[in-house]
C-alpha cells in the first residue's frame, strides 16, 4: 500500500463497518446505555440572583444547560438547522455563544443570523438574569434545501 491510497483506506473501512465485532449485539445495548448514563461535567457560569440578599450564596448553571435551553430554544427555526452551540465561559462569566448552522438554500442569511442572535440573546437573559450583551457569533457552515 503506498502512502496516500485511500481507495484501499476507503474499502476497509466499508468493510469493518459492514460486519459488526462478535458479539456485539448482545452487548449493543448496555455500552450505549452506559455511554448514555456517563455524567458530563460543565462549567459554571453565574446567575444574577432574582432576590438578592434573600438566602446566602451563589446561584450558577453549568454551561451544558444554557446549551441545551439554546438548543430547545431554536429548534424548528426557519430556513436554517442548529448543527451545534457552544457557550464559552470564564471565571464564571459567560463570554460569548457561538452557533453553526446550516441554512436554506437562497435563505436571506443576515434575517436569519438576526432572528437566532435575537433569540438567543432572550434565552441568556432568562437563564443568567444577565441584561448586558453577550457576543453571539453565528457561522453559516453548510447549505441545504
Amino acid at each position: 500500500m503506498a502512502i496516500g491510497d485511500y481507495e484501499i483506506i476507503g474499502r476497509a473501512a466499508t468493510l469493518l463497518r459492514a460486519v459488526p465485532e462478535p458479539g456485539w449485539q448482545a452487548i449493543e445495548r448496555g455500552v450505549l446505555a452506559a455511554v448514555r448514563a456517563t455524567p458530563r461535567g460543565g462549567w459554571p457560569l453565574d446567575v444574577v440572583d432574582p432576590a438578592p440578599g434573600s438566602a446566602p450564596g451563589v446561584l450558577r448553571v453549568t454551561d451544558l444547560v444554557l446549551t441545551h435551553l439554546l438548543s430547545v430554544a431554536l429548534r424548528g427555526e426557519r430556513d436554517v438547522v442548529v448543527l451545534d452551540v457552544a457557550a464559552h465561559g470564564e471565571d464564571g462569566v459567560l463570554q460569548e455563544v457561538s452557533l453553526e448552522v446550516s441554512c436554506r438554500y437562497l435563505a436571506d442569511v443576515a434575517g436569519v443570523a438576526q432572528r437566532l442572535r435575537a433569540r438567543c440573546a432572550a434565552v441568556v437573559a432568562d437563564v443568567l438574569g444577565r441584561d448586558d450583551e453577550v457576543p453571539i457569533g453565528v457561522t453559516v457552515t453548510d447549505v441545504h434545501r
